[in-house]
């Protein structure tokens, strides 16, 4: 196989969804430091085992040279380079954000690799390819984001190959925690969990069999995985400055009466994600089963 041709700086990571499209344009978006802790207590204890993960997404669905992938979801292309530069198959991302498809363009010229990978803009859940085009198809987990999820996962099947491959790597929730509680998750991270039971429901309803799951919430299976609280286990706080912006934003959005609170409810948010381990990452793989064709 190929040699990977990832800089230091450009290194092998889940990145956070960064185009919060679950966000009404109307509504306060959180203070950006908020954004940041959430998206490192939830995200952090997965970015230091990604290449081990996408090395076992890579030997399951048998991907190699002369194989078609589709990546969903590839963000500035960090995925997309790295399985083609490691099974020398032609990777395909596509990204809503045309920021992100610019950059993971512009860094595909300098490669070795470069006419390996393609790139293009599009809705998640309206992909720009004919039926049964990919031999494989991965959905990242910006694929959660995308205005209709359960689309997004119809649209990785139709234009996968029969018996072609399709694998999932998607958050999920797992615990059972208060709806308003999730609200304030889900945009907070940009990215909607589902119940790991709704992923797979899913998967079933757009015609995938053989299902399989690994749980990557704590890094490999059966890895000790690290929380994503600082190293002696509390979670960071605010400065003064950042307590004057939650509680601003949380006036102009509820009132005074919720502003109150407001920094207390992010504390305390970010530490139960931390600890209590609320989202998990799952793999799921399966196989897209021929249907007959309509007459």
């Amino acid at each position: 196989m190929p040699g990977s041709v990832l800089r230091p700086s450009h290194s092998l990571r889940l990145q956070p969804y960064r185009n919060l499209s679950l966000m009404s344009s109307t509504r306060v978006p959180p203070v950006p430091v908020v954004l940041r802790l959430v998206q490192r207590a939830v995200l952090g204890r997965w970015r230091a085992t990604g290449e081990d993960l996408y090395r076992e997404v890579a030997r399951i669905a048998e991907a190699g040279p002369a194989r078609e992938i589709l990546v969903s979801g590839c963000g500035t292309g960090v995925a997309a380079e790295w399985l083609a530069a490691r099974t020398g198959a032609s990777v395909t991302g596509v990204d809503p954000d045309p920021d992100s498809i610019a950059r993971a363009e512009a860094h595909a010229r300098e490669l070795e690799q470069q006419q390996l990978l393609h790139y293009e803009q599009a809705p998640l859940d309206d992909l720009p390819h004919e039926d049964e085009v990919f031999d494989i198809a991965i959905g990242e987990p910006p694929l959660s984001a995308a205005a209709d999820p359960e689309r997004a996962v119809a649209e990785l099947v139709r234009v996968t190959k029969p018996m072609g491959s399709i694998v999932l790597l998607q958050p999920s929730w797992t615990s059972e925690i208060p709806s308003d509680s999730r609200d304030l998750i889900v945009e907070r991270l940009g990215l909607q969990p589902f119940l790991l039971v709704r992923w797979k429901q899913m998967l079933r309803d757009a015609g995938v069999v053989d299902l399989q799951v690994q749980d990557w919430t704590s890094g490999a299976p059966g890895a000790r995985g690290t929380s994503g609280a600082d190293a002696n286990g509390e979670t960071p706080r605010f400065n003064l400055r950042q307590k004057a912006q939650i509680i601003g934003r949380a006036w102009r959005r509820w009132g005074f009466g919720a502003a109150r609170g407001a920094v207390e409810r992010e504390t305390t948010l970010i530490r139960e994600l931390s600890r209590e381990r609320t989202i998990g990452l799952q793999l799921i793989k399966g196989v897209k089963w021929p249907r007959e064709k309509e007459s």
